[in-house]
């Protein structure tokens, strides 16, 4: 949750400066130690589900609901690196193992993903074509932050690396299937909370409404980096947006893969420099003050 002004006064007050500052920072000193060395292979992803019958229990035997489905992918990193792998974001899934209803998403819907517990990608100050709004970007200390898609083929370039060999073949192969070359990918934005923009580099919207899509690319080796941003006197409060992706090739020579399950990005805007500042020189007189008290 943000912490805004009167919830970070409270806590600095009855805290160190110290436990405050770890509180804010642990997820991320959490994502910068589980991002590695592999900076440059950790994005997002698209991929072709190409299993057809799960292989996992609880679903063992069961058709797989997302086969031939477009897929959003994160990579992480394991120890040892050999078992790196893909986890698939929002795919289709069955509800339960006692309901097989099928549902166009799953409970690993969101970045960053919820089974870690970590706060919303953060938003900083913007500048340029994004002064005077705070916007996403890409920083080492969060995992999660660089937003840049490309589609799994373009791995093939640096197999020669141990952690992009292990996320390649994850599930022996399961998402190595091609686009192909005359596969347009789109993006369609199925929520927004209210104030959440998303632009191109330029600082132009790619969405006007809920319903819309946006083309992010042509083939297997297009690179697609968007831009989240509110106004600067916005609400300090969590922003979320809603997607899917969608094969809407017009060749009509090749059959459009299937659309893919709906997956959730969320964003806050981090405290202003100043005010962290302020606090925090408040907590460490009052907690020299306190030592006093007890030392008298």
């Amino acid at each position: 949750m943000f912490l805004g002004k009167s919830n970070l006064a409270t806590r600095l007050i009855f805290g160190s400066s110290i436990a405050v500052f770890t509180i804010m920072s642990s997820g991320q000193i959490s994502q910068a130690q589980t991002s590695g060395g592999h900076a440059d292979h950790h994005h997002l992803m698209v991929g072709v589900d190409g299993l057809e019958t799960l292989d996992r229990d609880p679903f063992i035997g069961l058709p797989n609901p997302n086969y031939n489905r477009l897929s959003l992918l994160f990579p992480h990193q394991h120890d040892p690196i050999e078992v790196s792998h893909f986890h698939a974001i929002g795919v289709y899934s069955y509800t339960s193992p006692e309901d097989l209803t099928v549902i166009p998403t799953s409970s690993n819907n969101q970045v960053p993903e919820a089974r870690y517990n970590l706060p919303p990608l953060p938003l900083f100050p913007g500048s340029g074509a994004f002064s005077g709004q705070y916007i996403s970007m890409k920083t080492d200390e969060h995992m999660y932050s660089d937003l840049k898609t490309k589609p799994v083929t373009h791995l093939t370039e640096d197999l020669g690396d141990p952690y992009v060999d292990a996320i390649y073949n994850t599930g022996n192969g399961r998402w190595q299937g091609l686009l192909g070359e005359n596969t347009t990918i789109a993006l369609e934005l199925v929520d927004i909370t209210p104030g959440l923009g998303v632009a191109n580099s330029e600082g132009e919207d790619l969405f006007d409404a809920v319903g819309d899509n946006y083309t992010i690319g042509t083939g297997d080796y297009f690179s697609f980096t968007p831009t989240f941003y509110i106004e600067e006197d916005a609400a300090k409060t969590v922003y979320s947006a809603t997607f899917r992706l969608l094969d809407v090739t017009t060749d009509s020579s090749s059959t459009p893969f299937l659309s893919s399950g709906s997956f959730t990005l969320s964003f806050q805007p981090v405290p202003e420099p100043s005010i962290l500042l302020g606090f925090g020189t408040l907590s460490l007189m009052m907690f020299a003050c306190k030592r006093k008290i007890t030392s008298n």
